[in-house]
């Protein structure tokens, strides 16, 4: 039974019986487990299970965290409350390691969810009761419960101490869990050296564990009349060049029809994509350095977190696409359409964006500091307590948009149509505004010193001093 999950997998929509191949694969982060414990040897995903170490059942733990693209949408668009719902790997409320447990054929019999003990003190003392909502998963009935004796030095946590292990054999399925919340010994709450209090010295933890049994009640751990589970992919399958790259068998593809593919955290370093078509595609975490998207077409596409860092991407629709915290460091954007994206906190260092197209635009955060954009149009977006330190906006038009509180110290605006633009707060320390038309601007508090306003339109503008230019 899968837990609700707003459209993202989780644990419960891994298949049981099935191989590694049938497995969701919009998962991230895969690991060897350790029992429980933290992650320890980084794999690629769950083909890489051979590599995790057998137990004492002869399964191999993987380890694995939910997807955070819905996390990073929901970041995009300022959605706190939505962002926290897609925030971490949880399982309810609780933040949680999850594994599957595969045997030596790649099947998965197992799954394993443990409470994270990476989290505050206060939601740590909570963590043993998560085994209250297992329940509401598999079922009120046929729980089975032992609670184990209490140990030499255990002591309880306020009134309560649990040690307790139970199981529900049930509709194919056996289900196991440990609760425990205890102190253990030296887990004093008083330090017995000055009377102080001691946060966080207190063992609270649930542990489940879910297998497949048999008609004898057994559990099923392995078959050994199983093949090994492998990926194969058909042989003319990969002389197309669009196949060949959507499985991962080259990373070139220039010109092809991807709209809407998922790319998520594919390693495109280097690759050829010039004109291809990437509506809607998602490249979220996507290593795109040294690329080329000449005149790609990536409106409305899922950017964010990617790495464009020195990739070429002039004459390149970007319309609508989502930014945040993407990197373009060193990219080349001439001539590119960014018109109404959502770009918060995504980086533009030293880009060169001479005549790019950048209106209303949610640019929060940027950082472009010495970005070209010459010619560029700017107007509408917000740059709010963005970073353009030495960033060139010769010409460029910047009607309407906002640079509240950004930081614009030596940038050369020389020439730049600014009419109604909002410089309330903003760093123009040492600024090049030479002809610049500032008409209506708003330069409320702004620090100017050393600014060159030569030949500067400023009727209308509000001063850094509150007054208004005649």
């Amino acid at each position: 039974m899968a837990e609700a999950s707003g459209g993202r997998p989780t644990v419960f929509d891994l298949r049981l019986g099935e191989p590694w191949t049938a497995q969701p694969v919009d998962f991230q982060e895969f690991a060897c487990g350790t029992n429980g414990g933290p992650p320890s040897t980084r794999l690629a995903g769950f083909h890489d299970f051979a590599t995790c170490a057998a137990e004492e059942t002869g399964l191999h733990e993987v380890q694995f965290r939910y997807d955070d693209e819905r996390y990073h949408l929901a970041l995009a668009r300022n959605d706190l409350a939505r962002a926290d719902f897609f925030a971490g790997t949880r399982f309810g409320n609780f933040d949680v390691l999850v594994a599957g447990l595969f045997d030596a054929a790649g099947i998965l019999r197992g799954l394993r969810i443990t409470t994270d003990d990476r989290v505050s003190s206060g939601a740590r003392q909570l963590a043993y009761s998560m085994v209250a909502f297992v329940r509401t998963i598999y079922g009120e009935d046929g729980w089975i419960c032992v609670d184990l004796p209490v140990g030499a030095g255990e002591e309880p946590v306020g009134n309560l101490l649990v040690k307790q292990d139970c199981e529900r054999t049930a509709d194919g399925l056996g289900v196991f869990t440990q609760s425990r919340l205890l102190r253990r010994p030296g887990q004093l709450l008083v330090d017995p050296r000055n009377g102080q209090l001691r946060d966080g010295l207190f063992e609270s933890t649930a542990r489940v564990e879910v297998y497949e049994i048999n008609g004898d009640g057994e559990l099923v751990l392995s078959d050994p009349d199983a093949s090994p589970a492998e990926a194969q992919l058909a042989d003319d399958a990969l002389d197309d060049a669009r196949a060949a790259f959507l499985a991962g068998a080259s990373i070139d593809c220039p010109g092809c029809d991807l709209q809407g593919v998922s790319l998520k955290r594919r390693n495109l370093s280097g690759a050829d994509l010039s004109g291809a078509d990437l509506t809607g595609a998602s490249l979220h975490r996507a290593v795109l350095a040294g690329a080329d998207l000449a005149d790609a077409n990536l409106t409305a596409a899922n950017l964010n977190l990617a790495d464009f860092r020195r990739a070429s991407l002039p004459g390149a629709k970007l319309s609508g696409a989502y930014l945040f915290l993407a990197d373009f460091g060193g990219a080349d954007l001439s001539g590119s359409e960014l018109d109404g994206t959502r770009a918060r906190d995504a980086r533009f260092t030293q880009a060169t964006m001479t005549g790019a197209i950048w209106r209303n635009s949610d640019a929060t955060g940027v950082n472009a500091a010495g970005a070209n954009l010459t010619n560029a149009d700017l107007s509408g977006t917000f740059f709010g307590d963005g970073d353009m330190q030495r960033a060139i906006l010769t010409r460029a038009t910047l009607t309407d948009a906002s640079f509240f509180g950004t930081r614009l110290i030596a940038a050369d605006l020389s020439g730049a149509l600014a009419v109604n633009a909002d410089f309330l707060e903003a760093d123009l320390t040492d600024a090049r505004l030479t002809g610049a038309d500032l008409s209506d601007a708003r330069l409320t508090r702004a620090r100017m010193r050393g600014a060159d306003l030569t030949d500067a339109l400023l009727t209308g503008a509000t001063m850094p001093d509150g007054s208004v230019v005649r």
